[in-house]
C-alpha cells in the first residue's frame, strides 16, 4: 500500500500545479486581478476560494471512485461522446498553452533587446520540436525545477518594488470590466488543467490530508498573486508592456532583469515543453498517421502553434484564457454533479447497510 501524502507536501504541490511563466510574469495576474482595482482583490479571493474547494474536491472523488481519467472524473454518465469532446477539450487547451508560451517567448527578447518577436518565437518552435523529436522529454523536469525559483524570485521583487520604486500612474484605457466572470474563467481554466495531475495523487491521499493541504496551497497562492498585483498597482506603467514584472525588476536593476528573464525564459519552455508533448502523445492515440510520421505531425503542429503566437501574447491571454474558461467552467460543474452523486451513492449504500451488530448475529 503506497503511503500517503503529507498535507505541507500536498499544498506545496497544489501550489505547483497553477504557478508557471504566465502567473508569475504579471500580464495573466494583472489581467484577472490586478485591472479591477479594488474589486480585484475581491475577485482574487474568490478564485482562490473555487480553486481549494474544486482541488479538495477532486481529489476526494479521485479516492472514492479510484477513477484518475480527466474524462471519466468530468463526465459522471455513460456518453463516450461527451467523454471524448472532454478529451479533444483538454489537447486543444493544452496546444494553446504552447501557442502563449510560444508568443511570451518573443515578447521577452522584444522588451529585453529590441529583437523582432516572431522571429525568436518561430526560434523558439524549433526548439520545441526538436526537443520532442530526440526524446529529450527529461529537460522539462530539469526546466520545471525554475519554476519554484522564479515564484520566490516574483515575490521577493514584489516586495522590493514596492518599496524601492516611486509609484506610476495607470496607463490610460486599462482599468473596469466584469471582474466577477474575470475571476471565475480564472479558477474554472486553472483547475481543468491540473485534473490529470491532481487525480492520480488522490487515490492515495486522506480526507484529514486533503482538507489540511488545499488550504495551505491556495494560501500560497494567493501570497504570490497579491504580491504581484500590489506590485503592479504601485508601478502601474509596467502594465502597459507585455511582460510588466519583468519590467519591474528591470526598474530595481538592470543585472536582475537579465536574471529574471533567464528564468522566465526556462520556465516558458518547460511549460510549452510538458504540454506539448502531453497534447502530441495523446493526439497520436486519436490520429493514427501521426503515430507513423512523427517528424512531419511535430513540424505541423510547432508550425500552427508559431502561426498563432503571432497574434502576441498579451493579446493571447485576453482572448484565449477567458474563452476556455468559461467552456471549463461548464466541465467543472459536470464534474461537481459527479461528486454529488458518488457522495449521495455512497451515503445510500451505508444506511442500507445492517448495523455491525446484526451482522455478527446473522
Amino acid at each position: 500500500m503506497k503511503q500517503s501524502i503529507s498535507a505541507p507536501k500536498l499544498g506545496l504541490t497544489f501550489t505547483g500545479c497553477f504557478l508557471g511563466a504566465g502567473y508569475v510574469s504579471g500580464r495573466e495576474t494583472w489581467q484577472f486581478f490586478g485591472q479591477f482595482g479594488p474589486w480585484g482583490w475581491a475577485g482574487l479571493i474568490l478564485a482562490m476560494l473555487i480553486l481549494g474547494i474544486f482541488g479538495a474536491m477532486i481529489l476526494r472523488l479521485a479516492r472514492r471512485t479510484g477513477l484518475s481519467q480527466l474524462s471519466q472524473l468530468v463526465i459522471p454518465w455513460r456518453s463516450p461522446f461527451l467523454r471524448q469532446a472532454v478529451s479533444v477539450f483538454a489537447m486543444v487547451f493544452l496546444m494553446g498553452v504552447v501557442t502563449i508560451m510560444t508568443a511570451g517567448m518573443g515578447a521577452l527578447f522584444e522588451q529585453m533587446w529590441g529583437l523582432p518577436p516572431w522571429a525568436c518565437s518561430l526560434f523558439f518552435s524549433a526548439a520545441v520540436a526538436g526537443v520532442a523529436l530526440a526524446g529529450l522529454g527529461g529537460m522539462v523536469s530539469a526546466f520545471s525545477l525554475m519554476v519554484p525559483v522564479l515564484t520566490a524570485a516574483t515575490v521577493c521583487f514584489s516586495i522590493a518594488a514596492l518599496f524601492l520604486l516611486p509609484p506610476s500612474p495607470l496607463p490610460a484605457g486599462q482599468a473596469g470590466g466584469n471582474w466577477l466572470a474575470s475571476s471565475v474563467t480564472f479558477a474554472a481554466y486553472n483547475i481543468f488543467t491540473t485534473i490529470a495531475i491532481l487525480a492520480p495523487l488522490g487515490r492515495d491521499t486522506e480526507k484529514g490530508v486533503v482538507y489540511r493541504g488545499i488550504p495551505i496551497g491556495s494560501a500560497l497562492l494567493a501570497v504570490v498573486a497579491a504580491a504581484i498585483v500590489a506590485a503592479l498597482h504601485h508601478c502601474a506603467a509596467a502594465t502597459a508592456l507585455q511582460l510588466p514584472m519583468l519590467e519591474v525588476v528591470a526598474q530595481l536593476s538592470p543585472i536582475f532583469s537579465y536574471l529574471y528573464a533567464l528564468l522566465l525564459l526556462m520556465a516558458m519552455f518547460g511549460t510549452a515543453m510538458s504540454c506539448f508533448l502531453t497534447a502530441v502523445n495523446s493526439l497520436a492515440g486519436y490520429l493514427p498517421p501521426l503515430r507513423r510520421h512523427r517528424v512531419a505531425g511535430t513540424f505541423l503542429a510547432v508550425s500552427l502553434t508559431w502561426c498563432a503566437s503571432l497574434l502576441g501574447f498579451g493579446e493571447l491571454i485576453n482572448l484565449f484564457y477567458p474563452i476556455f474558461g468559461y467552456l471549463s467552467a461548464l466541465f467543472l460543474i459536470c464534474l461537481a454533479v459527479h461528486f454529488a452523486k458518488v457522495v449521495r451513492a455512497q451515503r445510500l449504500e451505508q444506511r442500507s447497510e445492517p448495523p455491525a451488530g446484526e451482522k455478527a448475529s446473522t
